[in-house]
């Protein structure tokens, strides 16, 4: 049975996820601690600074211990004992894999290595990772029957991105480039991509202090079940899963596959016969669901304030809690570089069809590029950049590194055609932008980059590739017609305290025949195309952490009256004195 693409999200989302927020902020906030205490004098003692460094510790081990409860709760709940998961009730309940999953972008052995102090730690950390990612991408692919072609499985394998660390990379890159390479052949026993010939998927997580005794364990019981091995020997041969076949290198030296019984032989009770050939298994790629049922109760307990009985019997969270934030570790933390920083916090567009819940919009913490072209009908010339900026809507950048906005402007509407997009503010927007310096012309089409104008595209050169600053996380809960915004902002003014929050409703796949002016007879196609807009003064709060956070509401753009392809809704804060973007999010729109 095929279910709906869209993921369910209970109301927990919400509170969870600005449980992360604030978590993403701590470690901001140590970062900051951290550079400001490198340009003191040695032997200045900085009370502020170091009370500040514990608590952005605290706030991390405290999301190390809920990432580890939420994980423990859905393989307890969703996972039965033959390892098969109730994808279609883990859709209706999936806030608890969304904590686990963000954790995952935000802390890694090599992003936050205080966590993970031995190879134990490490090893069990990448296993619940993978069969974690693995789990959310089935339900955020909808739940499919399988992987059964080769196109489906390099579409879920490889070019489905995921965020460890703060880093982008895919399933096959992760099993092959971080976790093979640290040599635990019995890994393969516990990696699990959520289909049918997969070792079982236990009920607990792995934990380091157990890990060789369960590696161990489930790599004698994966050679127990005829599935994944078995002898034929009336034909004298000896039948194993393709997991041998497909890694071979890693269980034996050789690489070579005439040599795997000598590994497999260590897992059974009688050898396989030297005169037996070996064959593999046709790999079962059908999804490993179980059949519709509703959710078993159990007694993991999910709150963070009640968890210290828990973490006691936890490993993972044991470690967590007794880490050790001496100076060499924070600093190791706190100049680590930015994009290893970043919380799972991508921008990401989330809700609850069926009980109403908010849209969630979330940015990264560092900037995202917003792309702005300024552009109309009547002009002749802003086709070509028009097709030329379509070309992002399918770039895998699209919305977590990349923001295009479509402003059409309404100076040339005299000319003999008046675009039906054009606004007497996006005219505006563009000379403010010649105001305050940061553009020499008005004229279309014309391109600002991250607040600036850029004239690279006239030179036919690519987008500039630069390390994106820290700004701060945006976020927006959007909810019937409103829209519910909080803006943490990373210290860096330009003389203004007070911000504006923009909101866009953009278009795509609109066709406009024009019948005068320079392009009299063409139709016209575009993307991008801001549909509706609206803004808001944000209000501010300082802490004492280089930080300011800012609140406000608006009402959500809507425009219902332009036939498109699909649409997306684009949030971002800038100050009041100035149309640069600070920080967008952005997502498609249902």
């Amino acid at each position: 049975m095929q279910y709906s693409n869209s993921l369910k999200f209970n109301s927990a989302y919400g509170d969870a996820l600005r449980v992360f927020v604030s978590w993403a902020l701590a470690l901001f906030l140590l970062f900051l601690v951290q550079s400001v205490n490198a340009s003191e004098k040695p032997n200045k003692v900085n009370s502020i600074s170091a009370d500040a460094e514990n608590q952005a510790l605290v706030t991390l081990k405290q999301a190390y211990k809920q990432a580890t409860q939420d994980w423990e709760y859905v393989l307890a709940n969703y996972v039965d004992e033959e390892g098969r998961t109730n994808f279609k009730a883990l859709s209706e309940d999936i806030a608890p894999l969304e904590n686990v999953v963000s954790f995952i972008g935000f802390a890694s052995p090599t992003a936050t290595p205080e966590l993970f102090t031995s190879p134990e730690d490490v090893m069990s950390y990448h296993i619940n990772s993978y069969n974690a990612l693995a789990m959310y991408g089935v339900v955020e692919k909808g739940i499919p029957d399988g992987f059964t072609s080769f196109f489906s499985r390099a579409a879920f394998f490889k070019f489905r991105n995921v965020v460890i660390g703060g880093k982008v990379t895919n399933l096959y890159d992760y099993e092959n480039d971080v976790i093979r390479p640290l040599n635990e052949p019995r890994a393969h026993f516990a990696l699990n991509c959520m289909v049918k010939d997969c070792p079982r998927l236990p009920k607990t997580p792995f934990y380091p202090e157990q890990l060789n005794e369960t590696l161990e364990q489930l790599t004698y019981e994966f050679f127990s079940k005829k599935k994944h091995f078995y002898l034929d020997d009336k034909r004298k041969r000896a039948y194993v899963s393709e997991i041998l076949d497909f890694y071979t290198e890693d269980f034996v030296a050789s690489g070579k596959a005439r040599d795997l019984p000598q590994y497999i032989n260590q897992y059974i009770e009688q050898p396989i016969p030297s005169n037996y050939k070996l064959r593999f298994i046709d790999y079962d790629w059908r999804i490993n669901a179980q059949p519709e049922q509703s959710m078993v109760s159990t007694s993991i307990n999910r709150d963070v304030d009640n968890a210290s009985s828990q973490a006691a019997k936890n490993p993972i969270v044991k470690a967590a809690l007794t880490l050790h934030s001496n100076e060499s570790k924070t600093a190791g933390l706190a100049h680590a570089p930015a994009s290893e920083l970043a919380p799972l916090l991508t921008p990401n567009l989330s809700s609850n069809e069926s009980t109403g819940a908010p849209f969630i919009l979330t940015s990264t913490p560092n900037q995202t590029t917003v792309l702005e072209l300024y552009t109309s009908q009547g002009c002749s010339s802003c086709p070509p950049a028009e097709k030329w900026i379509s070309g992002f809507v399918d770039s895998e950048k699209l919305w977590t590194e990349l923001v295009p906005i479509n402003f059409h402007v309404d100076y040339w509407d005299y000319l003999g055609w008046k675009d039906p997009f054009a606004d007497s503010a996006f005219s505006k927007r563009q000379r403010n932008y010649k105001r305050v310096g940061k553009a020499n012309t008005i004229a279309t089409p014309g391109f600002v980059l991250n607040g600036r104008a850029w004239n690279g595209w006239f030179r036919g050169q690519p987008l500039p590739n630069k390390t994106a600053p820290l700004s701060g996380v945006l976020h927006a809960s959007v909810e019937n017609d409103n829209i519910k915004v909080m803006f943490n902002k990373i210290n860096a003014s330009n003389g203004s305290s007070l911000l504006m929050v923009h909101a866009a409703l953009l278009g795509f796949g609109i066709e406009t025949s024009v019948k005068r002016g320079e392009n009299a007879g063409r139709k016209l196609t575009h993307d991008f195309v801001v549909l509706d807009y609206e803004k808001a003064v944000l209000s501010s709060e300082t802490d004492n952490a280089r930080a300011f956070q800012y609140e406000t509401s608006l009402s959500l753009p809507s425009n219902t009256d332009v036939e498109t392809t699909k649409r997306a809704l684009v949030i971002w804060v800038s100050y009041a004195n100035e149309p640069s973007p600070i920080q967008v999010a952005a997502s498609w729109w249902q």
